[in-house]
């Protein structure tokens, strides 16, 4: 009795908490791979344990077939699946053909079949003897040169999660890859130690194997501690299900892994899994978005306040501001980015940057735009007419039919200078009824011909008050740059000279501002 506790407490106890810990990596997510192959790689674990626990029950005639067709072929698939999820998990996968992966990780495994097609045990001792409580293998050069190949294998992992680090961006990836060294490099002096010398009649048969207990503790305490291997799913599902935040899960190459609902109903999507980023933003914002997104990916610069503008499945385009940092989920790196729509924003700092700049009443620029602009424009050579239209009787107007008619006036008035002045130069109003503009043209006479072209379109287009016509009469100033002046407030003088001009002389006509205003000014 006494030795079967012994036999348990060594082997049946380590082989349970393989097998438990197995199944609890598999429940996590069975559909991810490297789940499946911690999975299996713990689980080969617990057969070694469950052999050796079934070899010292039995009579040690039964050692060599358990040992060649269970323990030794379990051994060599441990070597095969730890490389596998290594390489998966670090992503050194895509570096790797599709005709070799996953298939060259499997070499080490070969004896594996040729044990079956040949009946031979190619890895391990076939002589056994018992001494004491335990029957111990004879150590021979098959199971030497299997021990020192799966070393060397297992010092080119440790090289590799090495590497990895450098390279690492996410905290929670360094954190990771780091336990995952130590605890190879621990694993790897057991092995070495228990697994090249021999201690027969010290320690139980194969003392190596107890190394995978390391692995074990490693692995719950990253389990706990990173959230290692745990499901997506279970991870974000608050985060990405409950968060009024749009959150998108991207990855290196700009496809998206997920969206939460609040991000579907941004996009105007039912799903987006699988589909490029970069095809949501807006043709403005779609050059070298890629280029930029994975140089953030290679330098680990996190994304803040990124203002960007996107376009839904109906073609809406919106302002968004992006937030996002890395994430190491699933063994894979990912930038997760949270979504602000702005675009209510981005319309009200529109609205409140065309105030600025436009008379609210009939969506002309304003004094302060006009002037701007103007001077712009008077820094080139060509001829350039600075024109002030003053209406007549306006005040009438408003008397006659009220101030709500006076407006619909103004905007009347406001429409038809816009238009005839577009296309050569700037219309604004400045204040009540006067309106500034200027015209760009090649000499007097072409001059002569946009201000006739202007005084005809209001006089075929009078404004109309139920039914009632009210013609648009002006009196309008007019000085020329370069001929006049150079500076703009110079310009403005000597156009309102000569406005003022009409105004005493009849109203409803235009004056081109010329040196007698000058003379006749002084005389008074």
């Amino acid at each position: 009795m006494r030795e079967l506790l012994i036999y348990m407490a060594l082997y049946l106890l380590p082989a349970g908490m393989m097998f438990y810990m197995a199944a609890d990596v598999l429940s996590r997510n069975f559909r991810r791979t490297e789940n499946l192959l911690l999975s299996a790689y713990i689980a080969c674990y617990g057969i070694l344990f469950a052999t050796e626990f079934i070899r010292q029950q039995v009579d040690i005639a039964f050692s060599p077939f358990l040992i060649t067709y269970v323990f030794g072929n379990a051994g060599l698939l441990i070597l095969c699946l730890s490389i596998h999820f290594i390489i998966k998990i670090t992503g050194v996968n895509e570096k790797i053909p599709s005709f070799l992966y996953p298939w060259v990780l499997y070499i080490p495994a070969l004896p594996v079949p040729l044990t079956l097609i040949f009946q031979t045990n190619f890895t391990n001792s076939t002589v056994f003897e018992r001494e004491g409580l335990f029957i111990y293998p004879e150590f021979n050069l098959s199971y030497l040169i299997t021990m020192s190949t799966g070393l060397a294998l297992s010092f080119f992992i440790i090289w590799m999660l090495h590497q990895l680090s450098k390279k690492a961006v996410a905290p929670q990836q360094q954190k990771i890859i780091s336990l995952l060294i130590v605890v190879a490099i621990l694993v790897q002096v057991w092995n070495t130690v228990f697994g090249i010398f021999e201690f027969r009649g010290i320690l139980p048969p194969y003392p190596y194997i107890y190394g995978g207990i390391i692995w074990i503790g490693a692995l719950a305490y990253g389990m706990k501690k990173f959230d290692f291997l745990t499901s997506y799913h279970k991870r974000f599902s608050t985060l990405h299900e409950i968060n009024p935040s749009p959150i998108l899960l991207i990855d290196r190459g700009g496809i998206i892994e997920s969206a939460n609902p609040a991000a579907l109903e941004l996009l105007g999507e039912s799903s987006i899994k699988g589909k490029q980023f970069t095809d949501y933003l807006s043709d403005d914002r779609k050059e070298g978005a890629l280029q930029r997104f994975q140089y953030m990916f290679d330098r680990g610069e996190r994304i803040s306040q990124y203002e960007s503008r996107i376009e839904t499945e109906k073609g809406e385009k919106k302002y968004v501001l992006i937030d996002g940092d890395f994430v190491f989920v699933e063994h894979n790196l990912y930038m997760l980015c949270i979504l602000r729509d702005i675009q209510l924003y981005k319309e009200a700092e529109e609205t409140i940057r065309f105030l600025a700049y436009h008379d609210t009443l009939t969506k002309l620029p304003n004094r302060r735009a006009f002037y701007e602009e103007a001077a712009t424009v008077l820094k080139g050579y060509q001829t350039t007419a600075m024109l002030i239209l003053d209406l007549d009787d306006f005040k009438s107007i408003n008397d006659t039919f009220g101030h709500q008619t006076g407006d619909e006036y103004l905007k009347h008035v406001g429409e038809i200078l816009k238009e005839t002045v577009s296309d050569h130069g700037l219309a604004a109003r400045v204040g009540g009824d006067e309106f500034f503009a200027y015209l760009q043209c090649e000499g007097e006479d072409e001059l002569k011909q946009l201000i006739f072209r202007l005084m005809k379109q209001f006089e075929k287009n009078p404004y109309w008050s139920q039914n009632t016509p009210l013609e648009v009469k002006f009196s309008l100033g007019i000085s020329c740059y370069p001929h006049h002046g150079t500076k703009l407030e110079t310009l403005i003088h000597k156009a309102d000279q000569a406005m003022y001009k009409i105004k005493r002389n009849g109203k409803n006509d235009f004056y081109i501002w010329n040196e007698d205003l000058e003379i006749s000014k002084s005389s008074r």
